[in-house]
């Protein structure tokens, strides 16, 4: 199945997804999936361009597994729960965290900071971690 990526952020730096992913910096993508595509031993195509004429296969490997992911927003702080355990909380007035599984998390999705993560998910948010290593949280 075909995974497909931004090239830019909407904050317009590139996001290098396929450097991150093709050195094992990026570990994972968080995904909404609403109809349980993602399982194990599932093909990944790693994309950008998708549908476009500008169509770029970059990468491909296997899931190698799922977790729940779950980001609730609330008006100075946002948490974050995997598999339904909160991992920890981002402070949105001092705009940081004292949990290091946020910053893992942050690094391991592609993100160059937790700021950068949070620039992204901004909204409440409810989906799937899809690995292609062993990690886990």
């Amino acid at each position: 199945m075909i995974l497909g990526y931004k090239k830019l952020f909407p904050w317009k730096n590139p996001t290098e997804f396929d450097r991150k992913i093709i050195f094992g910096h990026k570990k994972h993508t968080i995904r909404v999936d609403e109809f349980e595509h993602w399982h194990t031993g599932r093909r990944i195509n790693h994309c950008y361009g998708v549908r476009t004429k500008n169509f770029d296969n970059f990468f491909n490997n296997e899931c190698t597994g799922t977790q729940k992911i779950t980001i609730i927003h609330y008006p100075k702080k946002a948490i974050v729960y995997i598999d339904d355990s909160r991992i920890g909380v981002w402070d949105k007035v001092y705009e940081n965290t004292y949990y290091q599984r946020i910053k893992d998390l942050a690094k391991n999705d592609g993100f160059d900071s937790v700021l950068e993560f949070f620039k992204w998910f901004d909204t409440n948010f409810t989906g799937k971690l899809i690995h292609w290593t062993d990690l886990r949280y």
